[in-house]
């Protein structure tokens, strides 16, 4: 509980505010904290009375030339709780430093009691980041186990969740540092304290957040999540130095489901990171995605995908222009609708029937068919990507 640093640190403190050497001793009245160097491990039979004693001792000249390693000063006790683990010195006549006990005594105790409370911070966070990895993962972990823990953290499993991918992408020439990313998970955290948080990479500038959500139905709220978002958002806008990106994965029951639902983000990250601008902070969800998310693994099946591909590319080498690319595109967007096409693109409907037949020649599919037309549809999403 009193260590070496810890020691030091109330030594540097004390003697920033007081103009008085300090020791710090362990329970065995070794030095481990000095306002002279070389007095660190040196053994102090005044602090061993003290410690032993559990009272303050005071020491003039006379008793420091009966002691070993002593000199003249006051040496207390310092407590965390009820126990003594320590002690601290000051240095100097008794008479002209007794006033100060108090005041060295409370900052020493302050600053055990801060440590102490950082080192509890920091297992929270050890165990909560090694919980999601666990989750995520979700190879021969033992459910019972987990559970323990979480518990432990003061979170609870049994809630529904999915996992969502953050991700920080700099802006303005500014690099991203895990300060950047401490900042996010504290945003997360606070006040969602059911949110599970880890910095999954650094390096990679990522955040897994495993976040609760209402079901209805076995489906969650898609608005509700919404609302979050744009709550997150609004609450880093301030800082002009990075943008975030959100992949939110779908939901399966159970603990087990969590790396599952996790596989369904990064997919989702995988299939929309590359084809959105860094400029501004964006979120997608893998149930909006899962054609160009099938799309993206297909592309691992050479033999199948380049048959999926050759309808976009014979339209390509045909299309110099993109006129016909530019239609295709407006006419799924505009769910098959050719008079929406017509409005969206502010052309006749002989223009645009002309188009949508001419790519009916080229590619040799006819996009009035319900099979040829998905065809067409995935050869497009495979090509000019998510949101085309």
């Amino acid at each position: 509980m009193l260590s070496k640093s810890i020691a030091q640190k109330i030594v540097e403190r004390v003697m920033s505010a007081l103009n008085y050497s300090i020791n710090v001793f362990d329970a065995n009245g070794i030095i481990i904290g000095s306002g002279d160097a070389s007095r660190i491990n040196d053994i102090h039979e005044g602090a061993q009375l003290a410690f032993n004693d559990c009272r303050m001792v005071e020491i003039n000249d006379n008793i420091a030339n009966q002691l070993k390693g002593v000199k003249p000063g006051i040496n207390v006790p310092i407590f965390y709780g009820n126990n003594p683990v320590g002690i601290v010195g000051i240095s100097g006549n008794p008479n002209d430093i007794r006033e100060q006990v108090p005041l060295v005594k409370s900052i020493a105790e302050l600053i055990i009691e801060q440590a102490e409370a950082m080192s509890h911070v920091q297992w929270d966070r050890r165990h909560r980041e090694e919980l999601v990895f666990q989750l995520i993962n979700g190879d021969g972990f033992y459910e019972e186990q987990l559970t323990d823990i979480a518990e432990r953290l003061k979170l609870d499993l049994r809630q529904p969740r999915i996992a969502t991918i953050i991700k920080l992408f700099p802006k303005n020439g500014h690099q991203i540092t895990s300060d950047h990313l401490i900042r996010l998970v504290y945003l997360l955290e606070n006040p969602e304290r059911d949110n599970i948080v880890a910095i999954k990479s650094v390096t990679r500038r990522e955040v897994v957040v495993l976040k609760p959500v209402k079901l209805l139905n076995d489906s969650w709220s898609k608005e509700h999540e919404l609302t979050r978002i744009k709550a997150l958002f609004s609450r880093i806008e301030d800082d002009k130095k990075y943008a975030a990106k959100i992949y939110l994965g779908d939901y399966y029951p159970n603990i087990n489901g969590l790396s599952l639902s996790y596989l369904s983000a990064k997919a989702t990250m995988e299939v929309n990171e590359n084809s959105t601008s860094n400029n501004g902070n964006e979120f997608h969800f893998y149930n909006e995605a899962m054609i160009p998310i099938s799309l993206h693994y297909l592309k691992n099946i050479k033999w199948h995908s380049d048959r999926i591909l050759k309808p976009y590319e014979l339209l390509k080498v045909q299309d110099k222009k993109g006129l016909l690319i530019d239609t295709l595109k407006t006419y799924y967007k505009q769910n098959c609708n050719i008079n929406a096409t017509c409005d969206a693109m502010a052309l006749h409907r002989n223009t645009i029937r002309y188009r949508l037949e001419r790519i009916c020649e080229i590619t040799n599919l006819n996009i009035f068919d319900f099979d040829a037309s998905v065809h067409l549809y995935m050869s497009l999403q495979a090509h000019e990507g998510a949101n085309f």
